[in-house]
């Protein structure tokens, strides 16, 4: 049996993409360290969209057991119209998961997200998309270094915002 029908068998919950989403940023660490900057903004970019993703589905009544196919085919355009304007992006959005937190959060009265939360989105947006994983890439250190600490932030701040 190969991998892709091992992991197909298995369908995706919530617990597993936030424990995907530590394990990406851990990796594009290890990719910052070995000079491969492209590479860790792509990565940690994935990190960031689970952080989110997660976060969302956590505010949405998730439990680290639901699946997450679910959850993602429930905010799809066309099923769901969002009280904000953002691209889904193919459900791979940051701005668009990042809009929809703090839309969950106002819905069930939690207060708006750490000042810090939106000034952290709009580093991610601003630097990273689904599409990279396309390109050669030129980035260098410092831009690298910038935006996996914002994910970082996402990482140590999850707790926080998920609830």
């Amino acid at each position: 049996m190969g991998y892709r029908q091992i992991l197909e068998a298995n369908p995706e919950t919530v617990q597993e993409l936030e424990l995907s989403a530590a394990r990406r940023l851990e990796e594009a660490m290890e990719l910052f360290v070995a000079r491969r900057h492209h590479a860790a903004i792509y990565i940690a970019g994935l990190s960031a969209e689970m952080y989110l993703k997660t976060a969302c589905f956590f505010l949405g009544g998730a439990t680290p057991w639901t699946r997450t196919d679910t959850l993602l085919t429930a905010v799809r355009p066309g099923r769901y119209r969002p009280p904000f304007r953002a691209d889904f992006e193919s459900g791979h959005g940051i701005w668009f998961w990042s809009q929809e937190l703090v839309a969950r959060r106002r819905r069930r009265r939690l207060g708006g997200p750490p000042n810090r939360f939106l000034q952290v989105a709009a580093v991610l947006y601003m630097d990273w998309y689904v599409g990279m994983r396309y390109r050669p890439g030129m980035a260098n250190a410092e831009e690298a270094a910038r935006f996996v600490t914002q994910v970082e932030w996402l990482a140590n701040n999850h707790a926080l915002l998920r609830n």
